[in-house]
């Protein structure tokens, strides 16, 4: 009986044992070794970089054994051996390599891995082999391409996909961001702070959210999650008025609702100091962190988003004061603004752009009476460059306003006016899939074929020439800005631009959305930044709120003033 007894107790032991490998859920530090090594096996082992294994299945399986990161890993190791080789090329190495973004020290630091794991990674990065693009490449892509990633929408909500969105998107910025040694947050210490964060976002709203604030992390003004809708966590009601941020003050810049404003005696010029009890750095502070942003600019400009932001039948307390500087507090219910663009624009009007009411369109160039040029140049057309070119010739100096977005790659046609020579203005980083993590530096950023920008010209412009830019100067407006810097007599007047440039790139999420994110780095030919910084401008102007108040453009009339200086 005694020796029975021995035996069920051993046996249980053993069971215990056995099912003791097993947890009933992975630990965080575990994850952060399985999130790393399956980023690296998807993109750098030839079985899985080539689609040969489902790396989506490879984790998911992982994720519901729950076993511990080494285990994991021991699996994949042994699974991986018994596949049959995929034959790969010798690796060619770009010439002129950009090494910033490399990083995988931690393959030996990390105590979750043995040696035997850790000699099979550092073997898959060490190696001259060229991994498969299944997962990141199309052919003759130059930015990540993400077009084998699938989609599970109906388990996105379930806390192992969720995990999969999250190590799907950290491990692309891992690889193919051109910024990433730039984020001001060890990119280790993001997964490591998101991972619980994903895990508890058990419903759509906070999932949302997590997922919104992950792409703020990259601080990267193209990054979203499209479609973008922060109305599902801000609300779709809001002001009245539309607005702009001046002394760390809102100064209203346009009653759109004009009867509720005109009911509750708000005025274009109003000062808004508090909203809630809050004052708007605080406000800007607690909800910038869901709208990514490569620069503080860009956080004052994109509060829009949230600033006012509410549900149906709420309301919010401003309190402030008049331009004649009688104080108020007013209480406003929320109006709809689910059809308002207009939030977007609290820019004030421009007083030198006309409308030709005949042909229903902008006259967006000028030539004032002390014969200086005025160009909007997110309105300038391709077919009125030569006309508006020539007109301009033999004036003082000619403005261009960057402030706005101009897609048509057509105006490029203007920079042959304003050069005397081809200039050289910008190259470009772009990854290198056969080392992915490492880019290659690129010595054009349009095609080789515009490499150089503009022509031979003695009879180029010899006027002054100013540019205006400002946080709306985004993107494509700050490579023009880029290209506008090679010009004789230049000066550039304003403030910090949005500082994100390079193509918008999109990470396939499981839920079907995207996020977006900057995919080719861009510099200046001496290879200094612009991500972040953005056009750094040689006279600073930034409206005051008398400006605002008094509907004065600041950045015009130093552009003008500029060039009539002697």
């Amino acid at each position: 009986m005694k020796q029975s007894f021995y035996v069920i107790c051993s046996c249980l032991l053993v069971t215990a044992l056995a099912f003791g490998q097993k947890k009933s859920s992975i630990s965080d530090k575990d994850l952060v070794t399985i999130c790393k090594t399956w980023g690296l096996l998807k993109y750098y082992d030839p079985i899985v970089s080539n689609g040969k294994i489902d790396a989506d299945s490879l984790l998911i399986t992982a994720l519901d054994q729950k076993l511990p990161a080494e285990k994991t890993i021991a699996v994949w190791m042994d699974l991986l051996k018994s596949k049959t080789p995929v034959k790969t090329s010798e690796l060619i190495s770009c010439k002129d390599q950009d090494n910033r973004n490399v990083s995988t020290a931690w393959i030996q630091k990390d105590k979750n891995l043995n040696a035997a794991q850790k000699n099979y990674l550092s073997g898959l990065v060490s190696s001259n082999k060229i991994p498969g693009g299944y997962y990141c490449q199309k052919a003759d892509n130059i930015r990540y391409n993400g077009q084998n990633e699938k989609e599970y929408k109906e388990k996105a909500l379930e806390e192992n996909y969720r995990i999969l969105n999250l190590f799907r998107a950290w491990n692309v910025i891992e690889y193919f961001y051109p910024y990433k040694y730039g984020i001001s947050k060890d990119w280790d210490t993001v997964l490591k702070e998101f991972i619980p964060l994903v895990k508890n976002a058990t419903d759509k709203l906070s999932y949302k959210k997590t997922m919104m604030a992950f792409s703020g992390a990259i601080e990267d003004t193209h990054s979203r999650i499209e479609p973008k809708k922060y109305t599902e966590i801000f609300g779709n009601y809001g002001a009245p008025f539309t607005y702009q941020i001046a002394e760390n003050k809102i100064v209203v810049t346009k009653p759109v609702n004009i009867e509720t404003c005109q009911a509750l005696g708000i005025e274009y010029g109003d000062v808004i100091e508090t909203v809630n009890g809050e004052s708007i750095d605080k406000i800007i502070q607690r909800n910038s962190k869901y709208i990514s942003a490569s620069n503080n600019s860009v956080k004052l400009r994109d509060s829009y988003h949230y600033m006012f932001s509410g549900e149906k039948g709420s309301s919010f307390t401003i309190k402030g004061y008049d331009k004649n500087k009688k104080t108020f507090e007013k209480k406003i219910e929320r109006i709809d603004r689910s059809n308002g663009v207009w939030f977007e624009d609290g820019l004030p009007d421009n007083n030198l752009l006309r409308y030709d009411e005949v042909a229903q369109k902008a006259i967006y160039s000028v030539i004032n009476k002390d014969n200086v040029g005025f160009i909007d140049f997110s309105l300038l057309e391709t077919s009125e460059i030569d006309s508006i070119m020539k007109a301009m010739k033999n004036t003082k100096g000619i403005v261009f306003d960057l402030r706005g977005y101009n897609p048509n790659g057509g105006v490029i046609k203007t920079f042959n006016y304003l050069f005397p020579e081809p200039k050289w203005f910008g190259i470009v980083t772009k990854p290198d899939f056969g080392k992915p993590g490492r880019f290659c530096w690129q010595d054009y950023i349009i095609t080789e074929d515009y490499k150089y920008i503009g022509k031979t010209n003695p009879d180029y412009y010899k006027g002054k020439i100013v540019i205006l830019v400002n946080e709306n100067t985004q993107s494509l407006s700050e490579m023009w800005s880029m290209i506008f810097q090679m010009a004789p007599n230049i000066t550039i007047v304003g403030s910090q631009t949005s500082g994100a440039d390079g193509n918008e790139t999109p990470i396939p999420l499981v839920n079907g959305e995207k996020m977006i994110f900057s995919g080719v780095g861009i510099f200046y030919t001496d290879k200094k930044e612009t991500q972040r910084i953005g056009i750094v401008p040689d006279v600073v102007v930034k409206p005051t709120i008398s400006d605002l108040q008094n509907k004065i453009d600041p950045l015009i009339n130093k552009g003008f003033e500029v060039i009539l200086k002697k």
